[in-house]
């Protein structure tokens, strides 16, 4: 893990061994022992953050950050200054494989980063180069960063969207070790699917769940556009042999194996023959058919699956935890509840706030709810981010309380901490004002994005709910 992680870090910042040997006072044949793992990390490891400090000064352009966001999660806050980032990169890099919850750090995080923004657009001023339409023998991971950019513009040169079929359990390390065609990779991407394209994507789940955790992140952004179905393979694989299938059954398949994580000059098939992605695809499907549902997303247009999706989560035995800026619905005083239906005119909202409290009030007397909101100092602060969440819900788009609504709410929910002993409050100053988590014990998640356009992600795959209750119990 360390080695594989160390080596993406100094491809990003585009450093070799040499320069980095001389930084910290290491030869810098030990340095690329470090790369390749045949020198394990060592007990005492103080050369560690002055490398990551030395890395941190050559990651400053735009398509390095792009690249180091990626590989790692890191957000705004660890890269506001190079000390901030080289102890991010230093704690990254130490991380134990059995150690999640960093990990899933880093999955709320980058969901909150990406929904604390909208979603930067790709250039489009420029035409795509004509790729090349024929099949291909192609080795290695730069044999495979070209197999995949001729898929994608392939996949562009294609007047009707399909539904690309992706799975992957060999090394990332081909996309990224370099930097340069992350970005590349990022942007064709992101012109497949506006151009209509959907992707089923079926993620690997019992290698490691850190694996898992890291590769979800990296999807995020993808996953938020909701063209994006995700799957997983529920049972246990003995990861000897790796294999990769990007197939766009229309056009074209990448396809190749490796053995565990050793892609060294291994072979990368680009097919374009018709009959050849038919037989790809069938194998794809026959490995589909053994999978289930990792993450269902659900964007402003689904409002109705989604209430159904919570509302069946939230009647489910269990306890939970809460992380969201705004009280909860159920602490929403009836006479404030009242004032906004009469504002906007519909009787939604009251029925999900009826829905909601008696939900809470029948919960409460045998589960535990932990609920974490933003600090109210900082929400009187920022008036502005007083919109209720989720209003999409409720047809309520950009409907904002008051000070005073706000603080009624505030109020109404210390009062209920009082009432009921299964109900603990606390808050904290860094959360993210548009985020919310809702995870049940044993039962599901759900991580939303609370702002127009709403995106909410409900997770039903056990291990990913255990990491994510671990992680909020932590915080709490």
């Amino acid at each position: 893990m360390f080695a594989e992680r160390f080596d993406a870090l100094m491809n990003i910042a585009e450093v070799s061994n040499s320069r980095l040997g001389r930084e910290i006072s290491m030869d810098s044949s030990h340095v690329g022992r470090l790369r390749s793992g045949a020198r394990p990390l060592p007990k005492k490891h103080d050369f560690l953050l002055p490398a990551c400090r030395y890395l941190t000064g050559h990651i400053k352009k735009e398509y390095q950050i792009y690249a180091l966001m990626k590989l790692t999660g890191i957000g705004n806050a660890a890269l506001s200054s190079n000390e901030s980032t080289a102890l991010y990169l230093s704690e990254w890099l130490l991380e134990r494989e059995r150690d999640t919850t960093a990990a899933t750090g880093r999955l709320i995080s980058g969901f909150s980063r990406l929904a604390s923004r909208p979603s930067e657009a790709s250039p489009e001023g420029s035409a795509e180069e004509a790729p090349q339409k024929y099949a291909a023998y192609l080795y290695g991971n730069a044999g495979k960063r070209k197999a995949v950019e001729q898929f994608f513009l392939m996949i562009l040169q294609e007047e009707r969207p399909q539904t690309l079929l992706l799975f992957s359990d060999e090394s990332m390390a081909w996309l990224y070790e370099d930097a340069a065609f992350a970005a590349r990779w990022a942007e064709l991407f992101t012109k497949v699917i506006r151009k209509g394209n959907r992707v089923r994507i079926i993620h690997t789940i019992s290698r490691d769940m850190n694996e898992l955790l890291e590769a979800v992140t990296k999807w995020v952004p993808i996953y938020m556009t909701g063209a994006i179905e995700a799957y997983c393979y529920p049972r246990l694989r003995d990861g000897v042999f790796r294999r990769t299938m990007f197939i766009a059954p229309s056009t074209a398949a990448v396809v190749s194996t490796s053995v565990q994580q050793d892609t060294d000059g291994m072979l990368n098939l680009f097919l374009t023959d018709r009959a050849a992605v038919s037989a790809l695809v069938a194998e794809y499907e026959r490995y589909f058919a053994l999978c289930r549902p990792l993450i269902r997303v659900f964007t402003g247009t689904a409002t109705d699956d989604l209430s159904k999706a919570i509302g069946s989560l939230s009647g489910v035995e269990g306890n939970a935890c809460l992380s969201c800026a705004l009280p909860p619905l159920f602490a929403m005083p009836e006479a404030i509840v009242n004032e906004l239906a009469l504002f906007f005119g519909g009787d939604t909202l009251l029925l999900l706030w009826r829905r909601s409290l008696a939900t809470f009030r029948k919960n409460i007397k045998k589960q535990r709810l932990s609920l974490t909101l933003l600090d109210p100092e900082l929400m009187l602060l920022t008036p502005e981010a007083l919109v209720l969440p989720m209003a999409e819900l409720f047809h309520g788009e950009g409907l904002t309380l008051t000070q005073e609504q706000y603080l009624a709410c505030y109020d109404r929910l210390m009062k209920l901490e009082k009432q009921y002993e299964n109900l603990s409050v606390s808050v904290r100053s860094d959360l993210a004002q548009n985020m919310l988590l809702y995870v049940k014990e044993d039962a599901g998640v759900v991580m939303a994005k609370t702002d127009a356009p709403m995106t909410a992600f409900v997770i039903s795959e056990r291990n990913m709910i255990n990491a994510l209750w671990d992680y909020m119990k932590s915080d709490t």
